[in-house]
């Protein structure tokens, strides 16, 4: 496997890391960071019936309380509040 590409634009990072057949990744991998959160982009080998699916991974990785929003296919957003993790109520 090749080391990852990265470019940088702005704020935002895209690294670029070969596909691994092996690992059941079967296309190249994408990660674009912005602001705190991570978006994972690569195609599946399998998910249930249907191969060779898109398969995106969204994180949060700011720390502290607060929120992130997501929306699908124009879907409406959805909230997903940041866990505050150590903090007594």
């Amino acid at each position: 496997m090749s080391d990852p590409y990265l470019l940088r634009v702005r704020d935002a990072s895209i690294t670029v890391v070969d596909a691994s057949p092996e690992d059941d990744t079967p296309s190249d991998v994408y990660e674009i960071a912005v602001f705190g959160v991570s978006v994972l982009i690569r195609r599946r080998a399998q998910w249930n019936a249907a191969t060779d699916v898109p398969y995106v991974h969204i994180e949060d990785q700011n720390d502290g309380p607060g929120l992130l929003l997501v929306e699908v296919n124009n879907t409406g957003e959805h909230e997903h509040p940041r866990p505050s993790y150590g903090v007594i109520a």
